[in-house]
């Protein structure tokens, strides 16, 4: 308990003042449920037997920051999910996998890598699957599983004062086709099934008893190093004024608003039953933070760079050298870095995304 509380009242005081007199009160919450990917993981995918990590999260310099190792987060310290639960005053929620951990104030089900398809619609399609990574249906096994338990018999009523966080998931699904060749036009054909199977998964924690639950759009995809890289273009005019591909942000912005559109008519289905269901709109925390990065204490030279990443690349990232291994390095001060391998990004960004999700979203609920 020593070492949890040190960690807690460090999360305090690096946390900035997120809870002006102004600010809404938050919920008071007393348990906490995250279903997602790589965004959300605190260690599932690290104790996935067999699995193969490309980005190698199980040793520093991940967790390098904050936890000065290693945690199976995909980033150099802290989540958005750990910002949550510091503001709610919950510790951070273990990993389901994680056999030595306490669930008392909730569980994380998120994988890295997971899908909100199952493997089928891949496979259909000519997708390679031999990396696939548990999606919606297998982490909402997880959470039935852990209904049963001896927790089901030691609380009745639990869900009355539960957040339930779900997502974001979406980007695993669409990656693979855009790595086969399709076009961004050929995978707005996608994002109806994409969403149809994470309303679908929120039907399902609703039928198992969640009454408030956060569903996050994702990140836009165009402005990650990552992409950036896979998709470097001579051509002025594909860029915004932020530094950013067009045509993926334009289809990151068309999922979110298709999802956004669900969300808002599973509300209506479930308006009798005291369900609240609100949006979590990542993607324009992302681009404030990006817009006002100076204002954010982020260093322009690092705002479209992988803090980890390959020396000598114009987004310090090559594909051939994820983070952490032979011919990387890490950036001089990855507190003012918005990235971290190219994918993810540095605890200081999920610190500042957190404040505006808490703010936008959470006292929503």
């Amino acid at each position: 308990m020593a070492y949890y509380s040190s960690f807690l009242a460090i999360a305090f005081i690096l946390f900035p003042l997120a809870f002006a007199t102004n600010s809404p009160p938050l919920p008071p919450f007393k348990r906490f449920y995250q279903f997602g990917d790589s965004i959300s993981d605190t260690g599932n995918l690290l104790r996935l037997p067999g699995v193969t990590m490309y980005y190698p999260a199980y040793r520093l310099p991940y967790g390098e920051t904050f936890f000065h190792k290693a945690t199976g987060r995909f980033s150099d310290g802290r989540l958005i999910v750990d910002f949550i639960a510091a503001a709610l005053k919950l510790p951070f929620l273990d990993a389901y996998l994680d056999a030595n951990a306490s669930f008392a104030h909730g569980v994380n089900f998120a994988v890295a890598g997971a899908t909100a398809l199952d493997v089928g619609f891949f496979a259909e399609r000519n997708i390679s699957t031999s990396n696939f990574k548990p999606p919606i249906s297998k982490q909402l096994e997880w959470f039935e599983t852990h209904l049963k338990s001896s927790f089901a018999e030691r609380c009745s009523n639990c869900f009355e004062n539960s957040l339930f966080i779900f997502g974001e998931f979406g980007a695993n699904d669409y990656f693979p086709f855009f790595r086969h060749g399709w076009s961004v036009e050929e995978a707005r054909t996608l994002v109806p099934h994409v969403v149809a199977a994470i309303i679908h998964g929120i039907k399902r924690i609703v039928q198992l008893g969640a009454k408030r639950i956060l569903v996050p759009g994702f990140f836009p995809f165009g402005c990650s190093p990552s992409q950036l890289t896979s998709s470097n273009s001579s051509d002025p005019s594909d860029y915004d004024g932020l530094g950013c591909l067009k045509s993926f942000n334009a289809f990151s912005s068309y999922h979110n608003r298709f999802l956004r559109r669900a969300l808002s008519s599973l509300n209506r289905q479930l308006s009798g039953e005291g369900v609240v269901i609100v949006y979590g709109d990542f993607e324009a925390a992302f681009l404030e933070i990006l817009r006002k990065s100076s204002l954010y204490g982020f260093d322009r030279e690092w705002l479209h760079k992988a803090c980890c990443g390959a020396s000598g690349e114009k987004y310090h990232f090559n594909y051939s050298k994820p983070c952490g291994t032979n011919g990387t390095d890490v950036c001089p001060r990855p507190a003012h870095a918005i990235h971290w391998d190219g994918a993810h990004l540095t605890d200081a960004s999920y610190n500042r995304m957190s404040q505006i999700i808490i703010r936008q979203s959470i006292t929503k609920l």
